[in-house]
């Protein structure tokens, strides 16, 4: 089957190809309509962060094009748009060449290798996180919209001989132009030569001073973990006993929440497989003593988070089921949850239509709430810091 679209703008395009990617993960799925929660509770303890980033160096990478494409006397801010996405496909040759062979998290890489380009380019990606980091200083304004100021300030630029007295410049940026788009930091190599995936020592430190310092990120685990250098193998080893009063309740109450959840999934693989999966029924077994001989506390997760009312329905209701071991129930709510969040495209309703696969259960997986991303981009910024 193949998937369309109407390419009415390129926001809306760059949305549209976010989602098709997301599509195509396994951990994407979300047969059950819990994505509302955990983008949530990542929000609160990974802000910045999406799954579809790769590598730290693009936080820094795209201001440095901004910066060098102020000085291209370009025609418009649309033309600038366009030297930005061309130089974005340029630097993937860069970044391979200047990268050890085993590195990974290269936009373009392989498509590099294939001779053509990424339609959802390093800038659309990253521009989020921008906001949230405050290297854009202007959390409100979109990549068009930086274009075209950036464009503007260029051409004023170069109109008007910018005069300066001493340290008359209140802003440490001012008469820079571009970089009043920008946190103030500039590039001291030839980035577009000698780049690689890593971090310098310097960009590190730019990156952890604004996580540390933007109101959005610096009370977070985010933070702390970077501040800390903290390499932690997986969410749940993250050691909460040393974090501070919100954020080690924040962090609980989301891994409370992971371990309860995914009792649910792993019931919808026993529908799924019509009973016969027994590795899930025993699973599910598992699952249920050791989570009824625990204590968990359903309101205050829900309670931390603005969640919509059938989501929160649907976790009370399948909490009820699994302390009346109410089977019958359970599946029934499961199945009518699945047609209520898919539709048509709902598997436990079409048992002809969609075939179950032992060897990949769906959604058999705790939530980690994007720790999987946050990580790497985590790791970056610790081996700068330490390089």
């Amino acid at each position: 089957m193949q998937i369309g679209f109407i390419d009415f703008s390129k926001d809306e395009r760059n949305k549209i190809l976010a989602t098709l990617k997301l599509l195509g993960a396994q951990t994407a799925l979300d047969e059950l309509g819990i994505g509302v929660i955990r983008d949530a509770y990542a929000d609160i303890l990974f802000p910045g962060i999406s799954t579809i980033q790769t590598r730290a160096k693009y936080f820094v990478l795209i201001p440095y094009l901004f910066e060098r494409a102020a000085n291209q006397n370009l025609s418009s801010g649309r033309e600038f748009y366009k030297w930005l996405n061309t130089n974005e496909d340029k630097l993937v040759d860069t970044l391979v060449r200047n990268s050890d062979s085993e590195e990974t998290g290269i936009i373009g890489k392989n498509a590099l290798k294939q001779k053509r380009t990424v339609k959802m380019k390093p800038s659309s990606i990253y521009w989020n996180g921008m906001r949230t980091f405050e290297i854009l200083r202007n959390p409100g304004i979109s990549l068009s919209a930086a274009c075209n100021i950036a464009w503007s300030l260029a051409r004023k630029k170069h109109e008007t001989e910018i005069k300066t007295d001493g340290d008359s410049f209140d802003d440490s940026s001012a008469g820079q132009g571009n970089l009043l788009l920008f946190s103030p930091f500039k590039a001291d190599y030839d980035f577009e030569k000698t780049a690689s995936i890593s971090l310098t020592h310097k960009e590190a430190e730019f990156l952890e001073n604004r996580i540390l310092k933007a109101s959005l990120s610096k009370d977070t685990l985010l933070a702390f973990l970077i501040e800390n250098r903290l390499n932690c193998n997986s969410f749940d080893e993250i050691p909460s006993n040393v974090l501070q009063d919100g954020m080690r309740i924040d962090y609980q109450l989301a891994k409370t929440f992971s371990d309860f959840i995914i009792g649910a999934h792993i019931r919808y693989n026993i529908i799924f497989s019509n009973y016969e999966d027994e590795e899930m029924i025993n699973e599910f077994n598992l699952w249920k003593d050791g989570f009824i001989d625990g204590e968990f506390k359903l309101d205050s997760i829900l309670g931390r988070i603005s969640c919509n009312y059938s989501t929160s329905k649907f976790c009370e209701e399948f909490l009820g089921s699994v302390y009346k071991s109410d089977f019958k129930a359970m599946d029934e709510l499961i199945i009518a949850r699945e047609k209520a969040v898919k539709g048509d495209r709902a598997k436990l309703c079409k048992p002809k239509e969609y075939q179950y696969n032992y060897d990949r259960p769906v959604h058999f997986y705790r939530l980690d709430y994007r720790f999987g991303t946050a990580k790497i981009i985590i790791d970056d910024i610790i081996k700068g810091l330490e390089g």
